[in-house]
């Protein structure tokens, strides 16, 4: 989604910016000074070059598979027929709602950050949890198809939520710093280091916290078979 994400920006912010807004974005939200904030921005440059089609064509190949994937995980935790191929755009509109909650959070940690109330900070915190919550239910919802029973989908989003937050929390306290020294020591390479690192805790968090929920609400007609008593064979069908 990277890529994605440099190809949007650079085509709706102009070409009179002299960095990259995401890598902007980046040394604002973590703080970053130094070696790390050059190696953020060496690493995602402002592109002044025009768009390459086989490189778009790539590029949008890649957003179409991530979505076939996590159409195709979410359907295996929850024991659900595969999607077809006319439900594909499922995974498309999971796209859009995760870019949403993406931005949506995004403007809300700068309106706390900026606030000297308490009060605000608390309630944009809670509204922000209420945003991965209310996306993850959805996007739970689009890939099970109204097979799972939504008591299920939203102990699983809450489980998401949770898991979430905790991530925000830990790459507050521990990317910034770990993002700084990784710069030190291998420059650009090393940011893409801590960049993955906190992925890959995301995706890690999401799946599991799924797959947790999708274990503990799972019916106990599914779980248990029945036991045949001993040296009677099972009934023909």
């Amino acid at each position: 989604m990277l890529p994605v994400l440099l190809l949007v920006t650079n085509l709706f912010t102009g070409t009179t910016r002299v960095e990259s807004p995401i890598a902007d974005q980046i040394v604002k939200r973590l703080d970053l000074n130094g070696p790390a904030a050059d190696a953020v921005r060496t690493l995602l440059p402002r592109s002044r070059a025009g768009f390459y089609v086989f490189g778009l064509a790539v590029t949008l190949y890649g957003v179409l598979s991530l979505a076939r994937r996590v159409g195709r995980i979410y359907t295996a935790i929850w024991r659900v027929a595969p999607l077809k191929l006319r439900d594909q755009w499922r995974g498309l509109v999971w796209l859009l709602l995760e870019g949403s909650a993406l931005l949506s959070v995004a403007e809300l940690r700068d309106l706390a950050k900026h606030s000297a109330r308490g009060g605000v900070r608390v309630t944009l915190f809670v509204v922000a949890v209420l945003i991965w919550f209310g996306v993850e239910l959805l996007a739970q919802r689009l890939f099970s198809r109204g097979v799972v029973a939504w008591w299920r989908l939203g102990i699983a989003a809450g489980l998401v939520a949770i898991g979430r937050l905790g991530v925000a929390i830990w790459a507050a306290v521990y990317l910034s710093v770990s993002l700084s020294r990784q710069a030190e020591l291998y420059g650009p390479v090393g940011v893409v280091f801590s960049l993955f690192t906190s992925l890959f805790a995301t995706v890690a968090v999401t799946l599991g916290a799924t797959l947790l929920a999708a274990v503990l609400t799972e019916p106990a007609s599914l779980t248990q078979s029945p036991v045949q008593p001993p040296g009677q064979s099972p009934p023909a069908s």
